[in-house]
């Protein structure tokens, strides 16, 4: 079992990574942690320590032995009947898997319909009634187990209910795995944009199981894949190279899965340590999605899944990066167009509205449209700007580009 370093918040939140080809070991470790002080796990990123995600190393865990826990008093240790959100297609693919973990008898269990549509006021609701129906304490368990609608949707219950219930992470897709389950951003999408309502809540823990990843469609690979290859922009180069090896499923071997998974783990839990909160250099990680959540929104949240849309995001993002005289190359996005093969004929003529619902992003300030660009691979810039004829001609080259 790797452990991976832990991640630190500013208020001494911590958040634990394990990652094992066994959930019922995962959780057993997890359920049975001792409640220790930070200052004895040497595996951890502290945010007092901005060079920390530089410096610490993983390590093993024998599974004989729980890994070291998690610092909240208040909290004490789990309440042995979680309750249990599970994507309802990750349930009948995987029941076996998740029903040896969490056996019937133990937890409370609800099944969220799959699709980014389950993300609303509505379906957050049924989970807050539905937790309710049981025996719900403030150190009762909630287990999140799906993607990334799952884990947002699980997760802002979790900071709701009793006012904070100890939250646990099951990633069951490759984007799940590599970022939307790091770093505490829960939430729900509203009429007036994606993750408009939410709350930033870290896990206690995320646990990694890859066996999960076996029943990945494609189409979903290609979407964790957009994550990583964002990663390769702001943070290491390789991970391009890495990406686009993922996307072939001929080359995806256990070591460069369990590779990307953590340098994903350290690149993120590295910004957020020292930004928890999105307040300065996190807004790092929006590289691609400020043009990509408008193109969700402009889709309706139908066609076009979270990761194609960052994917054209990027794209956009580096035309805009060029424009202002930086020297980059979207080569290595455009070299995998076939593997994503994108229907964006619909919004072509919809340049304008595009760059209206870019405006509307919550990472804004006053009237300027807050871009992450890159101005060399690795060396991510936020900047303010203000041009809308040039996002429009950024749209218009993505579209060129990928149609």
């Amino acid at each position: 079992m790797l452990q991976l370093p832990s991640l630190i918040t500013t208020d001494r939140g911590e958040t634990r990574f394990l990652l094992f080809d066994d959930l019922h070991l995962l959780w057993d470790h997890a359920r049975g942690a001792d409640l220790l002080d930070t200052a004895d796990n040497p595996a951890a990123i502290d945010a007092s320590n901005h060079d920390a995600a530089k410096t610490t190393g993983s390590e093993t865990v024998k599974a004989s032995r729980p890994a070291a826990g998690f610092p909240d008093g208040a909290a004490g240790k789990p309440d042995g009947h979680p309750v249990l959100i599970v994507d309802e297609n990750v349930m009948s693919a995987h029941q076996e898997r998740i029903n040896a973990a969490f056996p019937d008898d133990k937890v409370h269990c609800f099944e969220v319909p799959s699709g980014e549509a389950s993300k609303s006021i509505a379906m957050w609701n049924r989970v807050m009634d539905f937790a309710f129906t049981g025996p719900l304490k403030r150190n009762t368990p909630l287990i999140a187990v799906g993607g990334g609608v799952t884990g947002d949707l699980a997760g802002f219950a979790a900071a709701s209910l009793m006012r904070g219930l100890p939250l646990y992470h099951v990633p069951t897709t490759l984007l799940a795995m590599v970022d939307s389950a790091i770093g505490g951003k829960t939430g729900i999408n509203h009429a007036f944009g994606k993750n408009t309502i939410g709350a930033f809540y870290h896990p206690r823990a995320v646990l990694f199981d890859t066996a999960f990843l076996e029943t990945l469609p494609q189409r979903e690979w290609l979407c964790g894949i957009s994550e990583v290859l964002k990663y390769g922009y702001i943070a290491d180069p390789d991970l391009l190279r890495n990406g686009a090896a993922l996307a072939n499923p001929a080359k995806r071997t256990p070591e460069l899965l369990h590779h990307v998974i953590e340098r994903s783990v350290r690149i993120k839990s590295g910004v957020v340590a020292t930004d928890a909160r999105e307040a300065g250099r996190r807004a790092w990680l929006n590289f691609g999605h400020t043009f990509g959540h408008a193109l969700e929104a402009l889709d309706n949240y139908r066609n076009i899944n979270h990761g194609e849309a960052v994917y054209a995001g990027m794209i956009a993002a580096l035309f805009v990066s060029r424009r202002l005289g930086y020297e980059v190359s979207d080569e290595p996005l455009l070299q995998l167009k076939e593997k994503y093969s994108l229907d964006l004929r619909p919004y072509t003529s919809r340049t304008g509205d595009l760059v209206t619902l870019m405006a509307h992003d919550k990472k804004n300030r006053d009237s300027d449209i807050r871009l992450v660009l890159v101005s060399a691979h690795g060396n991510p810039i936020v900047t303010p700007v203000s041009d809308l004829s040039l996002l429009q001609e950024a749209w218009k080259y993505t579209f060129d580009v990928l149609t």
